[in-house]
């Protein structure tokens, strides 16, 4: 049972799988170009058209109602007329436009594609980068924070050796100035950890949670292979 409670917070924290996927899926960069392709997609639709036979038709209907005079005096006509056109147009030959219009929809096509596959790795790769920051950011956090509890504690034996007449005071004095160094290098690590929160926001959508340790490269390649 004690197994059991210590791994379910491992397993229910942020992989870098799962940043990767965040990314992916909020990215805004990626929306555009997704809509840029699809864009052209339709231009090559748009283009091949041109080649295909075109159809029109129209019809038409309308009540007719006129007076006139006859031989036997005025009298009125009365009347439903109708009528349907039907039209069709075909490029026979136009020297080569439309085909090269393809064809440039086309190549036009591949590079968005192309286009459409670099902002995919630059977004992947932003993602892995904000990652691997934050857990470097919080290892420097962890690694400050036991620094000055180290030094805080050593700060508190020369002050009690210094009582009992152990040590000098400039011993102390040295042991409050790394004191005061432990405690700036430490607010610095802190900045540090919030500006890489943000950039991981910045990749991903989100703020991180309890990240998981990074996998291994054997590891990395078999779950993206």
């Amino acid at each position: 049972a004690m197994a059991g409670v210590l791994a379910a917070p491992q397993a229910m924290a942020e992989t870098l799988a799962d940043a990767m996927i965040s990314a992916y899926r909020n990215s805004s960069l990626l929306d555009q170009n997704q809509a840029v392709l699809r864009a052209a997609d339709e231009d090559v639709a748009t283009a091949m058209s041109t080649l295909r036979p075109v159809l029109a038709y129209s019809a038409t209907a309308g009540w007719q109602r006129a007076d006139i005079d006859t031989l036997l005096g005025p009298d009125v006509a009365e009347g439903l007329s109708a009528s349907v056109a039907l039209s069709a147009e075909l490029v026979l030959y136009d020297f080569g436009r439309s085909k090269l219009g393809i064809e440039i929809a086309k190549e036009s096509v591949k590079a968005t594609r192309q286009s459409l596959i670099q902002v995919e790795q630059q977004v992947l790769l932003a993602a892995v980068t904000a990652y691997v920051d934050v857990r470097l950011a919080q290892e420097v956090v962890a690694l400050r924070q036991s620094n000055f509890r180290l030094i805080t504690q050593e700060l508190r034996a020369a002050e009690a050796r210094f009582e009992v007449g152990e040590t000098t005071k400039t011993d102390v004095a040295f042991a409050q100035a790394r004191l005061a160094g432990s405690r700036a290098a430490l607010a610095a690590a802190e900045g540090q950890l919030l500006v890489a929160r943000e950039a991981y926001k910045a990749a991903t959508g989100d703020y991180p949670g309890d990240l998981a340790p990074l996998p291994g490269l054997l590891e990395l390649a078999e779950r993206f292979d």
